[in-house]
């Protein structure tokens, strides 16, 4: 039996909002050092975004050498038990993280160079065998042509100016057909091999699409997205349709880049692989989560995955124990926000949409700052006002009768405070200028407009998923 531990995008040295995580990092990578030890695990699988960024500050990297240097010297029966495979995501620098990667332990494997995607990390553990592929992120423009050789030099029937395009199907089906062929050929000799694949990319759950079927769309599938991610490529179709895996012959697709935990639907014929997103190290915006009732840690997890008798047997979550405050999301008017159901969350991350009374509370910002210690973000909405959504989220129109009101609104949600008199003024003898009408015309419209909507009083309500007493009793699903 051989236990695999799933993980990626640590993206070391990121800031929740502007609040430095670097000690909740610190305590989430030493969290995954003793689960590795703890539960006998024989291989860790990092599957990209290690640094948050392509120049990682010194702590960030001593942060990582020190977690590697953990796990490759855990020792079961005075040897080396656990091998690290780490592949670089979109945020890391291919470069700098395989540095000296030949000289590294032998149980460290850096996967950093694209012609290294058809030749597997080996793991053998008793009578078990495991070929791991590990594709470091395929940008097109640099991957197309050290993939177009190797495309070439297994199949020499190849017409000699048949080149990838540019996309990031085209390489990435490319990876995927040298890496299934070679799997093919090692399965020859040895039927009981089982197989990872490690990428960092969107594979769009349940989306169809066979590698290199000309498509101008790979938009849709149901894979989850969060706010926390960073888009791979700019201007160009960048999903993998999950189809490209079908009949591949890899067991398990250990998959990075989406920040929110979920299974990936993989479609089409033949022999189908587990695909999974761990998700990320911990929650880096408060879209990251979505659970009603909030969690130390932000359901941030790992995923265990046992291979048995050449096949994958199990995959299990495990909540990542970084002690990160809880992040809550609350909906409602801000007297029942900051009453005493809410009292529990002043020192959790808050992240607050609230309707006021602007006659009752002059300062709601100062209010609620006063009431939690960090904030995260607010959208207030005095009542009186149009809404930019519903409770249900279908869109309504502001109200446009008076253009000064709608200049008023920009400032306002722009800045989150109310245009000064000097800015009403400037405001106002600009609109006069545009409609050629005298200043006490626009004056008047205001003042008309400002009557009608206090007659149209509304009260702001939870959302469709949460309410401000839900947040309190909720069940923790999804």
């Amino acid at each position: 039996m051989i236990k695999v531990l799933h993980t990626s995008d640590w993206h070391l040295g990121r800031k929740l909002d502007g609040y430095d995580q670097s000690e909740v990092q610190r305590r989430a990578l030493q969290w995954i050092v003793d689960t590795v030890r703890d539960e006998h695990i024989d291989v860790v699988l990092v599957s990209g975004d290690v640094y948050d960024t392509k120049l990682p500050g010194d702590q960030q990297v001593g942060m990582l050498s020190e977690v590697l240097t953990d796990l490759v010297h855990i020792e079961r029966d005075g040897k080396p038990a656990v091998d690290v495979i780490l592949i670089p995501g979109n945020h890391d620098s291919a470069v700098k993280l395989g540095f000296l990667s030949p000289l590294m332990p032998s149980n460290l494997h850096i996967c950093s160079q694209v012609d290294g995607v058809a030749t597997p990390v080996m793991v053998e553990r008793g009578d078990e065998r495991l070929a791991v592929y590990a594709f470091p992120y395929l940008y097109p423009s640099v991957a197309r042509f050290p993939l177009n050789r190797l495309l070439h030099q297994a199949d020499p029937d190849l017409p000699e100016d048949e080149v990838l395009e540019e996309t990031t199907q085209a390489v990435t089906g490319a990876a995927i057909r040298l890496a299934s062929r070679d799997l093919a050929k090692r399965r020859e000799s040895d039927p009981g091999l089982a197989s990872i694949l490690m990428m960092h990319a969107n594979v769009a759950s349940r989306l169809r699409g066979k590698i290199g079927e000309k498509r101008d769309d790979f938009s849709g599938g149901d894979t989850e997205h969060a706010a926390s991610e960073s888009p791979l490529i700019v201007g160009t179709a960048e999903a993998i349709p999950s189809e490209y895996f079908a009949g591949s012959g890899f067991d398990y697709l250990a998959l990075g880049h989406i920040h929110k935990p979920q299974t990936v639907t993989i479609v089409g014929d033949g022999q189908l692989p587990q695909a999974r997103y761990c998700g990320s190290l911990l929650a880096y915006d408060a879209d990251d989560v979505k659970q009603s009732k909030p969690r130390e840690g932000n359901y941030r997890v790992v995923d265990i995955v046992t291979i048995d008798g050449g096949k994958v047997t199990d995959i299990s979550e495990r909540f990542i124990e970084s002690g990160q405050r809880r992040i809550v999301n609350l909906k409602g008017d801000i007297d029942e926000i900051l009453g005493p159901e809410c009292a529990q969350y002043r020192d959790d991350f808050v992240n607050l949409t609230f309707g006021f009374d602007p006659e009752k509370h002059k300062d709601p910002w100062g209010e609620i700052h006063t009431a939690f210690s960090t904030v995260l973000g607010y959208k207030p909405t005095a009542y009186g006002e149009k809404d930019r959504t519903t409770a249900d989220g279908r869109a309504i129109q502001r109200n446009v009768d008076d253009p000064l009101d709608v200049m008023l609104s920009f400032v306002r949600d722009v800045t989150g405070l109310e245009a000064t008199a000097q800015e009403k003024k400037v405001l106002g003898e600009a609109l006069k200028r545009a409609q050629n009408v005298p200043q006490a015309d626009a004056s008047g419209a205001k003042a008309g407009a400002a009557s009608g909507r206090r007659g149209r009083r509304s009260r702001v309500t939870a959302d469709a998923t949460e309410s401000v007493a839900s947040e309190s009793n909720g069940n923790g699903n999804d």
